[in-house]
């Protein structure tokens, strides 16, 4: 099972290094890592470059792409046309993994093989208030029930792996959409697929980032924001009912 791995990258000089480290750090070692550095005005490539150079005896598996600046889906899209992965993962380039992620990954897949979303446990950091985001049990989860009664994302992008047939047929992040654009593609494979969940926290959310430097420091026009794009899982939900 080949994993490819999809890093963003957008300013974020001070954290891309960690998640690089992450990455190489990973005791599952039959994967790639694109970084997609979406047009950074800061010291990020230079950063990514200098990476490379110094780990050059392991970096078969990573390789740096630049693009003009044109959002972290279409990003995230450009890395996955680019890859050739079985299955894919994501991971923000200010966040981390434990080095166990994708061997827990590949033994979800092995427990539950008919998922179209696999996704563990995830870690809040913040100095000083740290925690464990999650309390669901190991197995099969109901999202939109979770979703609806938990305090956090049952499926955060740092924290999944799918199969890149699943991926390709969702028709990837969609576009133009600014803040939760990762969302509304959980929302949309939890409607053909299900999901498995793995109780490990094995990624980490990074919460100790400048307000400047975060996707969410603005309020967004409705047309970039997925509360007011939810038309496309209810037409989802209403080609469903016709099958």
């Amino acid at each position: 099972m080949k994993v490819s791995i999809i890093i963003p990258l957008y300013n974020k000089a001070p954290y891309v290094t960690k998640a690089l480290d992450s990455v190489l750090a990973q005791t599952f070692t039959d994967y790639e890592c694109l970084i997609v550095n979406d047009g950074s005005t800061d010291d990020s490539e230079a950063v990514v470059q200098s990476w490379l150079s110094r780990n050059s005896q392991y970096t078969v598996h990573f390789t740096l792409y630049t693009q003009e600046n044109a959002g972290v889906s279409a990003a995230r899209n450009h890395g996955i046309s680019l890859s050739t992965g079985e299955y894919v993962c994501f991971l923000d380039a200010d966040d981390w993994w434990e080095s166990t992620f994708l061997e827990e990954m590949d033994r979800l897949i092995a427990e539950y093989p008919d998922a179209g979303i696999y996704a563990s446990n995830y870690i809040y950091y913040k100095p000083g208030k740290t925690h464990v985001a999650l309390s669901l049990p190991r197995g099969y989860i109901d999202y939109p029930k979770a979703y609806y009664e938990g305090s956090s994302m049952p499926v955060w992008t740092g924290a999944t792996c799918m199969p890149r047939k699943v991926f390709d047929e969702m028709g990837g992040f969609p576009l133009g959409i600014k803040l939760g654009e990762d969302f509304l593609l959980w929302a949309k494979i939890a409607l053909h697929y299900p999901v498995a969940f793995s109780e490990k926290p094995l990624a980490y959310y990074n919460n100790d980032v400048p307000a400047s430097l975060r996707a969410t420091r603005n309020l967004h026009a409705p047309e970039h924001h997925m509360l007011f794009n939810l038309a496309s899982l209810e037409n989802e939900i209403a080609n469903l009912s016709l099958v």
